[in-house]
């Protein structure tokens, strides 16, 4: 099998993008990733770049971190009655 150049993506702009060449492994799977397996990995694979891992019990629980974390991006605080 002809191996095949593929581009990473590192940056994208407006009026730019920044991809980095690799060349894919050949292999393939031989069994079936369960769901569980790959929630896993993704959420390491997530956590290795950097993002928090976060638990929420409840609604309430992903509507108050939804609010804070709007709040941080749009520097910007939201009074009860805007909320």
């Amino acid at each position: 099998m002809p191996t095949t150049k593929k581009y990473n993506l590192v940056a994208e702009g407006a009026h730019s993008t920044v991809v980095a060449e690799y060349t894919p492994e050949g292999k393939r799977a031989s069994s079936y990733q369960s769901e569980a397996d790959l929630e896993r990995a993704f959420v390491a694979q997530l956590e290795a770049q950097a993002y928090e891992r976060l638990t929420l019990h409840s609604e309430e629980d992903l509507v108050v971190n939804l609010r804070k974390q709007l709040e941080l991006l749009n520097d910007y605080s939201f009074t009860d009655k805007e909320w």
